[in-house]
């Protein structure tokens, strides 16, 4: 008697019962028969908006825009493993993909940095020609399995099926399919991500710990990961990724306080930044010169009294991990413009605007 799991199985595809879906089901066939207990979510059904950029996820992790992400994020917060089924389209993934990524990422980082535990992924592709027209596509894979915390036990993407059901023309591709399902299986139920053999890359490099095939080639001559972030070594006549790794807890944890740097550089150039907004669609002309942000907080004590309610107000506002800074950002800006005190309408004039 196994240990049953959860998997969800997600299809991308806007087309019901197509090559996507055909991919899903041989993929999670494996998992069915031995009994996981599965769900199939269908993208192409719900209502998924693109991002507005309004940063208020920075804040409480949920996005305000009302359609079906929140039920999204739910099955994939309490599942086990991801099964990834997506067709390319323009060189990559559809944009729907994109557009959960964007608008959960804060919410997904965040559950990283405090996660003791992965999940595992695995993904497969399916588009109408040959690799150099899917170029981009297992960035985006590999990106959305990496986010939600998955370790990626496999990739592979079938080409040359362009029309509805054409992937069935190639069963051999598809029982490469069920073997990656398989591989998925052994890896849940043995707690350890077993990275699978198959890949459709063999001439290519591929990222050892995102199976992602693309790389950042800098002048020095490294290879860096843009997926993971980590830089490509042939270690023991062995590639492997080795330094940072976005998808880890120091990652994620360094992804947070890169926002929180931005979110102060923002309170403390506010004054400054709204003149040249101003001034800029005013006269469509550009500054003169540059504006170098100072960061420094070294010097700011708790010099000015808040009030109760101001302490409320940033309590309801900033996540507890983050106040202690915020309130000295708050603090410099008022002491900067002469304020002898901090209450409500103080503080919320200097918190952020999300």
């Amino acid at each position: 008697m196994i240990n049953s799991k959860k998997i969800l199985g997600i299809c991308v595809s806007n087309r019901k019962n197509g090559n996507s879906s055909i991919i899903l089901n041989e993929l999670l066939r494996p998992a069915r028969e031995a009994g996981h207990e599965i769900e199939i979510l269908n993208l192409g059904a719900l209502k998924i908006l693109p991002c507005r950029g309004c940063f208020a996820c920075s804040n409480s992790h949920n996005c305000v825009l009302k359609d079906d992400l929140n039920m999204v994020k739910e099955k994939i917060e309490v599942a086990d493993a991801i099964a990834l089924a997506s067709p390319c389209y323009y060189l990559s993934a559809p944009s729907t993909l994109k557009a959960i990524m964007d608008r959960s990422a804060a919410w997904a980082i965040s559950k990283t940095a405090n996660s003791s535990k992965k999940k595992y992924g695995v993904a497969v592709s399916v588009a109408g020609g040959a690799p150099i027209e899917f170029s981009l596509q297992r960035i985006f894979t590999s990106l959305f399995l990496g986010l939600y915390n998955c370790e990626i036990t496999g990739q592979l993407t079938i080409g040359h099926a362009f029309n509805k059901g054409e992937v069935l023309l190639a069963p051999s591709k598809l029982k490469l399919v069920s073997e990656l399902g398989e591989n998925l299986c052994r890896s849940i139920e043995e707690d350890c991500c077993i990275k699978s053999a198959i890949n459709e890359c063999e001439d290519k490099l591929v990222c050892p710990h995102c199976l992602s095939d693309v790389f950042q080639i800098y002048q020095d001559g490294r290879l860096i990961c843009p997926v993971c972030g980590g830089e490509l070594k042939h270690i023991n006549e062995n590639d492997t990724i080795v330094g940072f790794n976005r998808f880890s807890v120091p990652g994620a944890r360094e992804h947070n306080a890169h926002i929180v740097n931005n979110v102060i550089g923002g309170m403390l150039a506010s004054d400054e930044i709204s003149q040249r907004l101003e001034t800029y669609w005013k006269s469509e002309v550009l500054p003169k010169e540059d504006y170098q942000i100072d960061l420094d907080l070294t010097g700011v004590k708790d010099s000015l009294n808040w009030d109760n309610e101001a302490l409320d107000a940033l309590k309801a506002t900033i996540p507890p991990a983050f106040e202690e800074i915020i309130k000295k950002v708050i603090t410099k800006k008022a002491l900067q413009n002469g304020e002898t005190r901090i209450n409500k309408e103080t503080a919320r004039r200097y918190l952020p605007k999300f």
